[in-house]
């Protein structure tokens, strides 16, 4: 009989763990940022089996891409670049990023704010910041065409698919 309640008691705690652990990320407070990782796939070629295939030679400068939910129900989102990343043992930089964030099938600066290094245009892209009425998903995609300057003499104009991967990294 006690070996039961024990059985039973263990059920109900296991249940209720996993239960306050799925609800912790789905309903995290307004103004609390979210950090998801990212990947910068060559065009049209993301495959959700295959996460590690396919990946851009820009990959390396992606960090993650952040969101926050503001107060009127839009979502502040930041695709985060690094100043510098190796490209085929060479150091290179992404510049000239451009995005489809509201994924209409065109680009334009208008509907999203560059970071440059340093406030410097001439310098790496190291942010995109843009306010969306969705909420950025495991698996949302953005339309993107970029340069990647390898040792500040090789351009190289591309276009690509900025993924976001299942996983929450903070």
């Amino acid at each position: 009989m006690k070996n039961k309640f024990v059985k039973k008691l263990a059920a109900v705690a296991t249940v209720a763990t996993m239960a306050m652990g799925m609800s912790v990320s789905a309903f995290a407070a307004a103004g609390d940022t979210t950090t998801l990782a990212t990947n910068l796939y060559k065009d049209g070629k993301y495959n959700a089996s295959a996460v590690d295939s396919n990946l851009s030679m820009g990959n390396g400068a992606v960090e993650d891409t952040t969101y926050v939910e503001n107060s009127d129900g839009t979502y502040t989102v930041t695709l985060n670049f690094k100043s510098s990343f190796k490209a085929m043992g060479m150091k290179g930089y992404l510049k000239e990023v451009d995005v489809d964030t509201n994924q209409d099938g065109t680009f334009g600066n208008d509907d999203y704010e560059v970071v440059h290094l340093d406030g410097d245009s001439s310098k790496a892209v190291i942010g995109i910041t843009f306010t969306t009425d969705s909420i950025p998903t495991i698996n949302t995609k953005y339309d993107a065409k970029f340069s990647i300057n390898v040792l500040n003499v090789m351009p190289v104009n591309a276009k690509g698919d900025i993924v976001i991967l299942p996983g929450v990294t903070e």
